[in-house]
Protein backbone atom coordinates (compact mmCIF):
# COMPACT_ATOMS: atom_id res chain seq x y z
CA UNK A 1 0.00 0.00 0.00
CA UNK A 2 0.87 3.31 -0.49
CA UNK A 3 -0.13 7.15 -0.96
CA UNK A 4 0.50 9.15 -3.76
CA UNK A 5 0.10 12.70 -4.50
CA UNK A 6 -2.63 13.99 -6.77
CA UNK A 7 -1.22 15.14 -9.98
CA UNK A 8 -2.28 16.66 -13.16
CA UNK A 9 -0.37 13.49 -14.86
CA UNK A 10 -1.90 11.30 -12.24
CA UNK A 11 -3.35 8.03 -14.16
CA UNK A 12 -6.90 8.40 -15.36
CA UNK A 13 -8.04 6.04 -12.74
CA UNK A 14 -7.52 8.57 -10.02
CA UNK A 15 -9.88 10.90 -11.59
CA UNK A 16 -12.66 7.40 -12.13
CA UNK A 17 -12.45 7.14 -8.54
CA UNK A 18 -13.49 10.73 -7.80
CA UNK A 19 -16.18 10.59 -10.10
CA UNK A 20 -17.67 7.74 -8.89
CA UNK A 21 -17.25 8.33 -5.51
CA UNK A 22 -16.90 11.89 -4.82
CA UNK A 23 -19.19 13.57 -7.38
CA UNK A 24 -18.92 13.25 -11.14
CA UNK A 25 -17.87 17.11 -11.93
CA UNK A 26 -14.84 15.93 -14.41
CA UNK A 27 -11.33 16.33 -14.52
CA UNK A 28 -11.12 19.74 -15.42
CA UNK A 29 -13.05 20.89 -11.99
CA UNK A 30 -10.35 18.38 -10.34
CA UNK A 31 -7.89 20.29 -11.86
CA UNK A 32 -9.01 23.60 -10.53
CA UNK A 33 -9.95 22.84 -7.30
CA UNK A 34 -6.93 21.19 -6.64
CA UNK A 35 -4.62 23.64 -8.35
CA UNK A 36 -2.49 20.83 -10.23
CA UNK A 37 -1.25 23.59 -13.11
CA UNK A 38 0.23 24.64 -10.70
CA UNK A 39 3.95 24.86 -9.26
CA UNK A 40 2.58 23.89 -5.23
CA UNK A 41 2.57 21.80 -2.79
CA UNK A 42 0.08 18.97 -3.64
CA UNK A 43 -3.53 19.56 -1.92
CA UNK A 44 -4.90 15.80 -2.69
CA UNK A 45 -3.63 12.44 -2.02
CA UNK A 46 -4.61 9.00 -3.25
CA UNK A 47 -4.26 5.40 -1.50
CA UNK A 48 -2.92 2.16 -3.83
CA UNK A 49 -3.93 -1.08 -2.91
CA UNK A 50 -1.51 -3.58 -2.80
CA UNK A 51 -3.16 -4.58 -6.53
CA UNK A 52 -2.41 -1.01 -7.69
CA UNK A 53 -6.51 0.07 -7.78
CA UNK A 54 -7.23 3.44 -6.27
CA UNK A 55 -8.75 2.86 -3.26
CA UNK A 56 -9.19 6.10 -1.24
CA UNK A 57 -8.73 9.80 -1.58
CA UNK A 58 -8.35 12.91 0.33
CA UNK A 59 -8.30 16.50 -1.12
CA UNK A 60 -6.92 19.65 1.09
CA UNK A 61 -8.10 23.27 0.53
CA UNK A 62 -5.40 25.34 2.24
CA UNK A 63 -5.94 28.28 3.98
CA UNK A 64 -4.39 30.40 6.87
CA UNK A 65 -6.10 31.19 9.65
CA UNK A 66 -5.23 34.59 11.20
CA UNK A 67 -5.30 35.85 14.94
CA UNK A 68 -3.94 38.29 16.66
CA UNK A 69 -0.41 37.10 17.32
CA UNK A 70 0.31 35.06 14.46
CA UNK A 71 -0.95 33.40 11.27
CA UNK A 72 -1.44 30.06 10.90
CA UNK A 73 -1.14 27.51 8.56
CA UNK A 74 -4.45 25.43 8.37
CA UNK A 75 -6.33 23.42 5.22
CA UNK A 76 -9.75 21.82 5.22
CA UNK A 77 -9.95 18.54 4.33
CA UNK A 78 -12.47 17.37 2.08
CA UNK A 79 -13.49 14.63 -0.49
CA UNK A 80 -12.44 12.19 1.56
CA UNK A 81 -13.65 8.75 0.11
CA UNK A 82 -12.71 4.98 0.20
CA UNK A 83 -14.08 2.23 -1.79
CA UNK A 84 -16.44 -0.41 0.24
CA UNK A 85 -14.81 -2.91 2.18
CA UNK A 86 -12.47 -4.32 4.72
CA UNK A 87 -9.86 -2.55 3.52
CA UNK A 88 -11.48 0.89 3.17
CA UNK A 89 -11.51 1.76 7.31
CA UNK A 90 -7.55 1.19 6.97
CA UNK A 91 -6.77 3.11 3.66
CA UNK A 92 -9.03 6.37 5.29
CA UNK A 93 -7.46 6.75 8.51
CA UNK A 94 -4.06 6.18 6.31
CA UNK A 95 -5.02 9.11 4.35
CA UNK A 96 -6.55 11.54 7.13
CA UNK A 97 -2.96 11.01 8.97
CA UNK A 98 -1.16 11.92 6.04
CA UNK A 99 -3.27 15.23 5.42
CA UNK A 100 -2.82 16.09 9.33
CA UNK A 101 0.85 15.81 8.45
CA UNK A 102 0.76 18.37 5.82
CA UNK A 103 -0.60 21.38 8.07
CA UNK A 104 -0.46 22.85 11.28
CA UNK A 105 -4.12 22.59 11.68
CA UNK A 106 -7.09 20.59 10.00
CA UNK A 107 -10.26 21.35 9.73
CA UNK A 108 -13.36 19.71 8.22
CA UNK A 109 -17.47 20.73 7.56
CA UNK A 110 -20.09 18.27 9.11
CA UNK A 111 -19.14 15.40 7.06
CA UNK A 112 -21.05 12.76 6.23
CA UNK A 113 -22.83 10.17 9.20
CA UNK A 114 -19.89 7.69 8.85
CA UNK A 115 -17.39 10.46 9.24
CA UNK A 116 -19.08 11.85 12.53
CA UNK A 117 -19.07 8.07 14.02
CA UNK A 118 -14.94 8.03 12.66
CA UNK A 119 -13.64 11.43 13.96
CA UNK A 120 -14.70 11.08 17.94
CA UNK A 121 -12.98 8.01 17.69
CA UNK A 122 -9.84 9.65 16.25
CA UNK A 123 -10.27 12.39 19.25
CA UNK A 124 -11.41 14.98 17.07
CA UNK A 125 -13.21 17.77 18.51
CA UNK A 126 -16.88 19.26 17.50
CA UNK A 127 -17.90 22.85 17.17
CA UNK A 128 -21.17 24.46 16.37
CA UNK A 129 -21.11 27.75 16.62
CA UNK A 130 -21.59 28.98 12.91
CA UNK A 131 -25.14 28.59 11.91
CA UNK A 132 -27.18 28.49 8.83
CA UNK A 133 -29.77 31.76 8.39
CA UNK A 134 -32.81 31.46 5.85
CA UNK A 135 -34.86 33.93 4.41
CA UNK A 136 -38.34 32.84 2.88
CA UNK A 137 -39.49 35.51 -0.04
CA UNK A 138 -41.72 33.84 -2.52
CA UNK A 139 -44.67 31.72 -1.53
CA UNK A 140 -44.00 28.82 -3.04
CA UNK A 141 -40.41 28.85 -0.82
CA UNK A 142 -42.70 30.05 2.35
CA UNK A 143 -45.15 26.94 1.90
CA UNK A 144 -42.23 24.38 1.40
CA UNK A 145 -42.24 22.96 4.47
CA UNK A 146 -42.40 19.18 5.82
CA UNK A 147 -45.88 18.91 6.33
CA UNK A 148 -46.66 20.28 2.99
CA UNK A 149 -44.31 17.74 1.27
CA UNK A 150 -46.09 14.85 3.44
CA UNK A 151 -49.90 15.94 2.71
CA UNK A 152 -49.66 17.40 -1.30
CA UNK A 153 -53.32 18.26 -0.47
CA UNK A 154 -51.83 20.77 1.67
CA UNK A 155 -50.01 22.83 -1.38
CA UNK A 156 -52.87 24.79 -2.24
CA UNK A 157 -54.24 26.53 0.77
CA UNK A 158 -50.40 26.35 1.99
CA UNK A 159 -49.65 29.08 -1.18
CA UNK A 160 -52.88 30.60 -0.67
CA UNK A 161 -51.84 31.81 2.90
CA UNK A 162 -47.56 31.77 2.13
CA UNK A 163 -49.01 34.45 -1.03
CA UNK A 164 -50.09 36.90 1.46
CA UNK A 165 -47.49 35.81 4.70
CA UNK A 166 -44.70 36.60 1.53
CA UNK A 167 -45.23 40.47 1.95
CA UNK A 168 -43.96 40.46 5.60
CA UNK A 169 -40.66 39.29 4.50
CA UNK A 170 -40.27 41.34 1.40
CA UNK A 171 -36.92 43.85 1.33
CA UNK A 172 -37.60 47.17 0.44
CA UNK A 173 -34.46 48.95 -1.18
CA UNK A 174 -32.14 50.13 1.54
CA UNK A 175 -31.69 53.59 1.84
CA UNK A 176 -29.25 56.03 0.41
CA UNK A 177 -26.38 56.28 2.76
CA UNK A 178 -22.37 57.30 2.36
CA UNK A 179 -21.34 54.08 1.20
CA UNK A 180 -22.19 51.86 -1.93
CA UNK A 181 -21.57 48.39 -3.94
CA UNK A 182 -18.92 48.45 -7.11
CA UNK A 183 -19.57 44.75 -9.22
CA UNK A 184 -16.52 43.88 -10.14
CA UNK A 185 -14.77 40.63 -12.37
CA UNK A 186 -12.07 39.99 -10.40
CA UNK A 187 -10.62 41.09 -7.17
CA UNK A 188 -7.41 43.82 -8.15
CA UNK A 189 -4.34 42.83 -6.18
CA UNK A 190 -4.81 46.36 -4.49
CA UNK A 191 -7.68 44.85 -2.44
CA UNK A 192 -4.47 43.38 -0.21
CA UNK A 193 -4.29 46.36 1.17
CA UNK A 194 -7.83 46.48 2.23
CA UNK A 195 -7.50 43.02 3.71
CA UNK A 196 -4.56 44.03 5.86
CA UNK A 197 -6.38 46.65 7.13
CA UNK A 198 -9.85 44.51 7.80
CA UNK A 199 -8.55 41.64 9.34
CA UNK A 200 -7.52 43.14 12.48
CA UNK A 201 -11.37 43.94 12.84
CA UNK A 202 -12.21 40.90 12.04
CA UNK A 203 -9.36 38.18 13.60
CA UNK A 204 -9.70 34.82 14.43
CA UNK A 205 -10.76 34.34 10.37
CA UNK A 206 -9.76 32.54 7.76
CA UNK A 207 -7.38 34.03 4.82
CA UNK A 208 -9.24 36.54 2.31
CA UNK A 209 -6.47 37.93 -0.09
CA UNK A 210 -7.67 38.76 -3.37
CA UNK A 211 -5.80 35.46 -4.37
CA UNK A 212 -7.98 33.33 -2.21
CA UNK A 213 -10.73 35.24 -3.26
CA UNK A 214 -10.66 34.71 -6.96
CA UNK A 215 -9.33 31.46 -6.37
CA UNK A 216 -12.75 30.83 -4.40
CA UNK A 217 -15.06 32.85 -6.58
CA UNK A 218 -14.27 34.03 -9.63
CA UNK A 219 -11.86 31.30 -11.16
CA UNK A 220 -14.69 28.56 -9.72
CA UNK A 221 -15.46 26.40 -13.07
CA UNK A 222 -19.10 26.33 -12.28
CA UNK A 223 -19.72 30.18 -12.00
CA UNK A 224 -22.22 31.32 -10.27
CA UNK A 225 -20.66 34.14 -7.94
CA UNK A 226 -21.20 37.79 -8.06
CA UNK A 227 -18.16 40.09 -6.33
CA UNK A 228 -18.44 43.64 -5.18
CA UNK A 229 -16.44 46.28 -3.30
CA UNK A 230 -18.02 47.51 -0.21
CA UNK A 231 -16.75 51.25 -0.70
CA UNK A 232 -17.18 54.06 1.68
CA UNK A 233 -17.41 57.57 0.45
CA UNK A 234 -15.14 56.45 -2.61
CA UNK A 235 -12.19 54.17 -0.14
CA UNK A 236 -12.29 50.76 -0.56
CA UNK A 237 -13.75 49.02 2.80
CA UNK A 238 -14.69 45.67 1.91
CA UNK A 239 -15.65 43.10 0.02
CA UNK A 240 -19.27 41.41 -0.78
CA UNK A 241 -19.64 37.66 -1.88
CA UNK A 242 -23.28 36.81 -3.11
CA UNK A 243 -23.95 33.28 -5.09
CA UNK A 244 -27.31 32.16 -7.42
CA UNK A 245 -28.03 28.67 -7.92
CA UNK A 246 -30.78 26.00 -7.43
CA UNK A 247 -31.85 23.64 -4.93
CA UNK A 248 -34.63 21.44 -4.48
CA UNK A 249 -36.22 23.27 -7.95
CA UNK A 250 -36.37 26.38 -6.13
CA UNK A 251 -33.92 29.71 -6.81
CA UNK A 252 -31.33 29.68 -3.85
CA UNK A 253 -29.79 33.01 -3.05
CA UNK A 254 -26.50 33.05 -0.91
CA UNK A 255 -24.63 35.32 1.48
CA UNK A 256 -20.84 34.07 1.01
CA UNK A 257 -18.99 36.48 2.65
CA UNK A 258 -18.26 39.74 3.21
CA UNK A 259 -15.89 42.27 5.29
CA UNK A 260 -16.89 45.56 6.32
CA UNK A 261 -15.66 48.95 8.38
CA UNK A 262 -16.91 46.80 11.08
CA UNK A 263 -16.71 49.69 13.99
CA UNK A 264 -19.02 52.07 11.52
CA UNK A 265 -22.22 52.55 12.90
CA UNK A 266 -24.68 51.28 10.43
CA UNK A 267 -22.80 49.63 8.39
CA UNK A 268 -23.01 46.16 8.88
CA UNK A 269 -27.57 46.00 8.60
CA UNK A 270 -26.86 48.34 5.28
CA UNK A 271 -24.36 45.53 3.76
CA UNK A 272 -27.39 42.45 5.09
CA UNK A 273 -30.40 44.77 3.45
CA UNK A 274 -28.46 45.76 0.11
CA UNK A 275 -27.05 42.21 -0.27
CA UNK A 276 -31.08 40.35 0.14
CA UNK A 277 -32.21 43.50 -1.43
CA UNK A 278 -29.71 42.11 -5.01
CA UNK A 279 -30.57 38.87 -3.99
CA UNK A 280 -34.50 39.63 -3.98
CA UNK A 281 -34.25 41.32 -7.80
CA UNK A 282 -32.65 38.35 -9.02
CA UNK A 283 -36.03 36.88 -8.32
CA UNK A 284 -34.47 33.74 -5.57
CA UNK A 285 -37.03 32.06 -3.65
CA UNK A 286 -35.24 32.08 -0.28
CA UNK A 287 -31.73 33.20 0.63
CA UNK A 288 -29.54 31.52 3.25
CA UNK A 289 -26.44 32.38 4.68
CA UNK A 290 -23.69 30.42 7.41
CA UNK A 291 -21.91 32.57 9.53
CA UNK A 292 -20.64 32.59 13.07
CA UNK A 293 -20.59 36.52 14.15
CA UNK A 294 -22.75 38.50 16.70
CA UNK A 295 -22.78 41.21 14.98
CA UNK A 296 -23.63 40.02 11.51
CA UNK A 297 -26.25 37.42 13.30
CA UNK A 298 -28.34 40.65 14.97
CA UNK A 299 -28.30 42.19 11.25
CA UNK A 300 -30.02 39.00 10.32
CA UNK A 301 -32.91 39.09 12.33
CA UNK A 302 -32.66 42.48 11.55
CA UNK A 303 -34.02 41.45 8.01
CA UNK A 304 -36.19 38.47 9.48
CA UNK A 305 -34.05 35.64 9.03
CA UNK A 306 -34.81 32.33 10.57
CA UNK A 307 -32.11 30.81 12.22
CA UNK A 308 -31.70 26.83 11.49
CA UNK A 309 -29.57 24.40 12.46
CA UNK A 310 -25.94 24.90 13.17
CA UNK A 311 -22.61 23.47 10.88
CA UNK A 312 -20.89 21.48 12.95
CA UNK A 313 -16.91 22.21 12.34
CA UNK A 314 -14.80 19.35 13.30
CA UNK A 315 -10.81 19.90 13.98
CA UNK A 316 -8.10 17.38 15.13
CA UNK A 317 -5.63 19.99 16.92
CA UNK A 318 -5.09 23.70 17.65
CA UNK A 319 -1.60 24.61 17.77
CA UNK A 320 -0.82 27.00 21.20
CA UNK A 321 -2.32 30.17 21.53
CA UNK A 322 -4.86 29.73 18.90
CA UNK A 323 -8.53 30.52 20.24
CA UNK A 324 -11.27 27.38 19.43
CA UNK A 325 -13.13 28.13 16.20
CA UNK A 326 -16.30 28.93 18.51
CA UNK A 327 -14.62 32.32 18.52
CA UNK A 328 -13.87 32.67 14.65
CA UNK A 329 -15.32 34.86 12.04
CA UNK A 330 -16.95 32.19 9.72
CA UNK A 331 -18.93 32.59 6.89
CA UNK A 332 -20.10 30.60 4.10
CA UNK A 333 -16.95 30.95 2.01
CA UNK A 334 -14.98 29.49 4.62
CA UNK A 335 -17.47 26.82 5.02
CA UNK A 336 -17.90 25.81 1.28
CA UNK A 337 -15.03 24.11 0.15
CA UNK A 338 -16.53 20.30 0.76
CA UNK A 339 -19.62 21.35 -2.06
CA UNK A 340 -17.73 22.47 -4.64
Amino acid sequence: MRIAALEASSPDAVFSFLDASVSPRGRDHWRWKYQLERSAEARAFYHLGSDGSVDGFIGLMPTRLCTQQSSVRAAWFVDWATVPGERSVGAGVGLLRHAQAQTEMLLTLQGSADTQKILPKLRWTEARTPSTWILRLSARAIADRGPVRRRPWLLAPALLAAGIARLRYRVGRPAEVAFRLREIDRFPASYDATWEERRQEFVPLMERTSAQLNFMCADYPGGGYSRFLVLEEERVAGHLILRCDSTGGLARGRIVDALWTRERPGMTDWLVSQACWLLQQRAVDFIDCTVSALDFERALRGRRFSRRAGVPIWYHRLPAGVPTPDQWFITYLDCDRAYR
